[in-house]
């Protein structure tokens, strides 16, 4: 098999740009994104046409990444990294890095360096993280932003003569193949033509700059590995269960392995647009609604009555229903937007929330969900709203941060369960039996 990973330096890098260049590159490729993110896999199925799957230490555990990564293998296997190359969740080496995930995989890292302000000094930066973790094989070396091949030259040079790294080419420090901040949101339907015009100009560049062959050298270093399904004995365990999922434009936040796992244990899977459809499907037992922007369609939302009705009246007959974050945020009573316009939602979760500007850090990063001092599941929080106001304390759980800071989460009203955490049901199979059953 081949397979390689793509690392940065830090956060800010290029590796979204550089690793949707080399995707493009190449035919039949598996893209995969380390950590929680669900924004860049977007970008990767964009590129590809294929699924991609995020590989998460924490929220996966290492059978998990193992079983996801070595069953969703096709032509040659692409993990983007996350942060810089070292960076997780605390100052060890097996702290759910880029770094501590390759090592798991046995995957080589291909690391990205910027080519901005420095010449001889690039060489002790790349040295630098390989000397950290000797059993993290940094087999080359990608310099993002150079300013002409003449640089990248004096680069290789350095990089060559004082580690034992091998230079696979550079990206041209070029703004219009840039893909910034803004595309790193909503993909809307006028910004496609854009950034697939990117994507073609990227790679028609990176053909001429980089070292093909020798990616694909260092890619071939990976020995395929079998691993079993860590569900196998529950297959079929929901069989005949029928499964609503909002997919749109306002819900777009989930996990591939999520939704193959409710495949695997019989349930039917079908999906649905809470914006767009004016009821929910027929015969249905369950409705999920993931994260995403509901915020960016309240309006919308609000004024589709006959969706929202049809939620209500699932509910009132018993129907079991379970949102995350902006799924959370459309069953609340109502989200109020920053500019103090309130819009109805589904009223099915006893609180209201209210958008912000910033990042709520407080609830920012990986917890574990705990009921009745048990962990039942595993999963991270990242939202701009606040809950407003807490109607009626119905939250059951209890979010637990590696550092010990806790809060209450996920609000139980009878059949539907609502809260801000993301999950990855690797594992928190407790908690979905506890949704499900």
């Amino acid at each position: 098999m081949k397979a390689f990973m793509l690392a940065g330096t830090n956060s800010g890098i290029g590796k979204t740009t550089v690793s949707m260049g080399l995707m493009s590159l190449f035919d039949n490729v598996s893209p995969f994104k380390t950590g929680p993110d669900y924004i860049d896999p977007g970008f990767h199925q964009f590129v590809t046409g294929n699924r991609s799957y995020n590989l998460d230490l924490f929220m996966m555990g290492e059978e998990g990444v193992k079983y996801s990564f070595y069953t969703h293998q096709k032509d040659i296997s692409i993990i983007e990294g996350v942060m810089g190359l070292y960076d997780g969740v605390d100052n060890t080496l097996d702290n759910n890095s880029s770094a501590h995930l390759s090592r798991v995989l046995g995957v080589p890292v291909i690391l990205v360096v910027d080519g901005i302000g420095k010449s001889t000094s690039i060489a002790a930066q790349v040295l630098g993280y390989q000397m950290l973790d000797k059993r993290v094989n940094i087999a080359g070396v990608i310099i993002n932003k150079v300013s002409s091949e003449k640089t990248y030259g004096i680069f290789k040079e350095a990089i060559e003569k004082y580690t034992d790294v091998k230079c696979l080419g550079y990206v041209p420090k070029d703004d219009s193949l840039h893909i910034g901040s803004r595309h790193l949101g909503l993909l809307q339907a006028e910004e496609i033509g854009d950034l697939k015009s990117k994507i073609d100009r990227l790679k028609e560049n990176l053909y001429k700059t980089l070292d093909v062959e020798g990616i694909l050298e260092i890619a071939s270093q990976v020995e395929m590995k079998e691993v079993k399904n860590p569900f196998e004995d529950k297959k079929d365990m929901y069989k005949g269960m029928r499964m609503g999922i909002a997919k749109d434009s306002a819900f777009s936040f989930y996990y591939n392995d999520n939704i193959e796992l409710f495949n695997h244990l019989g349930i039917e899977t079908i999906f649905f647009s809470p914006v767009k459809d004016k009821k929910i499907p027929e015969n249905l037992d369950i409705l999920y609604f993931g994260g995403g922007y509901p915020e960016s369609f309240a309006k919308e939302i609000g004024e589709n009555q006959e969706m929202l009705n049809s939620i209500r009246k699932f509910a009132e007959n018993g129907g079991k229903i379970f949102g995350e974050c902006g799924g959370f945020m459309f069953l609340s009573k109502e989200i109020e937007m920053l500019d103090g316009t309130i819009y109805p939602m589904c009223n099915l979760v006893s609180c209201s929330v209210k958008m912000g500007n910033r990042l709520d850090i407080s609830r920012f990063g990986y917890i574990n969900i705990l009921k009745d001092g048990k962990v039942v599941a595993r999963g991270h929080e990242f939202h701009y709203s606040k809950i407003k106001e807490v109607l009626e304390e119905q939250r059951g759980y209890l979010a637990k941060k590696p550092n010990g800071k806790n809060w209450k989460c996920i609000f139980e009203n009878k059949n539907v369960k609502a809260g801000y955490p993301h999950i990855h049901f690797f594992t928190g199979f407790e908690l979905l039996k506890d949704i499900l059953d």
